[in-house]
């Protein structure tokens, strides 16, 4: 689906802009998470495209499968493993600034809600090792 393609394009966007060379999580549904925290501050054109529900395993994002997929399919990421905790970003600063033009996003919204989303991120990377640390 487009929209899954275009919100590959905002998330590494931002996540380049707003954390630049660094790995995006994707284990453990720390960017699930973060991803719902950071929701609010969504464009207007991708507030509501993504529904966050419980699991056995804690809150996950239905649509974020499809949007990595997206993304890799798109050579934004590395290739997914199941043995990789992060995805390298291969993205460039001047690529992503072309798709938030072409998604008519300001890149300082981007940028911020990158930020947002990192912050977002540094906390569950916490929560889960604290929750792992008092499991053991």
């Amino acid at each position: 689906m487009r929209i899954y393609y275009e919100l590959a394009n905002f998330l590494l966007s931002a996540w380049r802009l707003g954390r630049p060379g660094v790995r995006l999580p994707t284990s453990h549904g720390i960017l699930d998470r973060a991803l719902e925290d950071a929701a609010p501050a969504l464009p207007d054109r991708f507030k509501g495209k993504l529904t966050f529900v419980e699991t056995p395993i804690g809150r996950l994002c239905r649509e974020l499968p499809e949007i990595l997929r997206a993304a890799q399919e798109s050579y934004l990421t590395s290739e997914p493993n199941p043995t990789y905790k992060t995805a390298e970003v291969k993205l460039s600063a001047a690529a992503a600034f072309d798709l938030l033009d072409r998604l008519d996003i300001d890149v300082e919204v981007a940028k911020k809600f990158g930020e947002r989303l990192s912050d977002s991120i540094h906390h569950q990377v916490k929560a889960v090792a604290a929750s792992t640390a008092s499991a053991a």
